[in-house]
């Protein structure tokens, strides 16, 4: 199956959050940073779907997706002023730096689902 986890994208679209979070660079502007949170979101849920039609049990998709959609989400509110658990600059290079760090792992364990 073709790989959802663009790594290329998702390396954009993480950059473009730190751009947000500086106020610098082309993704300092909220609708840049809404627009790439927009793409990690439909990334994670064609996963989702992916793992969902290879069976996978829904315990294991939540244990896997769960948070990492709920980081991205959160993410995507903060940068369009909604109401958000991202309370400041601080907190959200957290999210940022967590969404890397599990779209990483992710991205290895479609790698080894594909193989």
């Amino acid at each position: 199956m073709a790989s959802v986890l663009d790594m290329r994208r998702m390396q954009y679209a993480l950059e473009k959050f730190s751009d947000f979070i500086r106020g610098s660079g082309s993704g300092a502007q909220s609708v840049y940073a809404a627009e790439r949170a927009t793409v990690v979101i439909d990334s994670l849920c064609a996963f989702e779907e992916k793992l969902h039609a290879r069976g996978t049990r829904a315990d294991d998709i939540e244990f896997y997706l769960g948070t990492a959609i709920y980081a991205a989400s959160q993410f995507q509110a903060y940068v369009t002023g909604e109401k958000s658990d991202i309370a400041n600059q601080n907190a959200a290079l957290v999210y940022r730096d967590f969404l890397e760090a599990k779209i990483q792992k992710l991205h290895l364990l479609e790698q080894d689902l594909d193989s």
